[in-house]
């Protein structure tokens, strides 16, 4: 890469020299404005050389196993985030949940499963309540799970723990 930066360089101020050499020797007039002419034209194509060289699809290969790298990372993160927003909103389902048991008079212990909508939000699709409870409390937490959370009935799980 030194190597080729060097060759260009060299070329470059080769040829202005080369340049300021002629437009000294030029008598004046026409002819002299023909000769600058030229020399600019040399110039500019000494300068802009490299780019006649350049690998373009090289490039465009690079590019595009680049954004392949970039479009995976991003949905690595895009599911890992997912996993744990997951977990918080769980959290906070179950967090609601046992809340309402708390004002039933229930003493219990939750976990709530969370699935992905067509929406794309994580809403519960099914629950597990274990802890003691009476007949009406019990039926009184599904139907608020039900109504409050669209859990259906058979969705829910209750475990009845025995007393110490």
């Amino acid at each position: 890469m030194m190597g080729a930066v060097r060759s260009w360089l060299l070329a470059v101020i080769a040829v202005s020299l080369l340049c300021a050499v002629a437009e000294a020797l030029m008598p004046s007039g026409a002819v002299k404005r023909v000769g600058r002419l030229v020399c600019g034209l040399v110039l500019v194509g000494a300068i802009l050389s490299p780019a006649a060289r350049l690998d373009v699809d090289g490039g465009r290969r690079w590019l595009e196993r680049y954004l392949f790298s970039v479009q995976a990372r991003e949905a690595e993160l895009e599911h890992e985030v997912n996993g744990q927003m997951k977990i918080i909103i769980e959290q906070e389902y179950a967090a609601y949940i046992l809340d309402k048991a708390a004002q039933l008079g229930l003493d219990c212990t939750v976990r709530v499963e969370c699935g992905l909508s067509e929406e794309g939000l994580y809403l519960p699709v099914r629950t597990e309540v274990a802890g003691l409870s009476t007949a009406g409390s019990q039926r009184e937490l599904i139907r608020i799970i039900k109504e409050d959370l669209g859990v259906p009935e058979e969705r829910q799980f209750y475990v009845e723990e025995e007393m110490p």
